[in-house]
């Protein structure tokens, strides 16, 4: 019986793993200067992240659900690009030029 439970929590545990890495994901990469912040928000969901670049220039946003969002960029000085529209698929790298 305890091998049994054993090997039941095993299966379990491998499911719970599978499911998890099942997710439907992309990423988004672009350039922009130091300093500036990128806010990417879904235009379906309005799931929504930011983030500040670092001084190589160079951005990446990890792991966002697929669909299509709008990407801003808002410079040190406060001025805003115009926004861009992207679409983020599963398991590809979008690409902001």
């Amino acid at each position: 019986m305890k091998r049994f439970a054993i090997a039941l929590a095993t299966a379990a545990s491998l499911f719970a793993v599978n499911a998890s890495a099942q997710q439907a994901s992309g990423n988004l990469q672009g350039e922009a200067l130091a300093g500036d912040k990128i806010a990417v928000t879904s235009t379906s969901t309005g799931f929504h992240r930011e983030i500040t670049v670092e001084d190589a220039g160079k951005y990446s946003i990890r792991r966002l659900p697929t669909g299509t969002y709008i990407v801003e960029v808002t410079h040190a000085d406060g001025s805003k690009d115009k926004p861009k529209q992207i679409v983020i698929q599963v398991g590809t790298t979008a690409r902001i030029k």
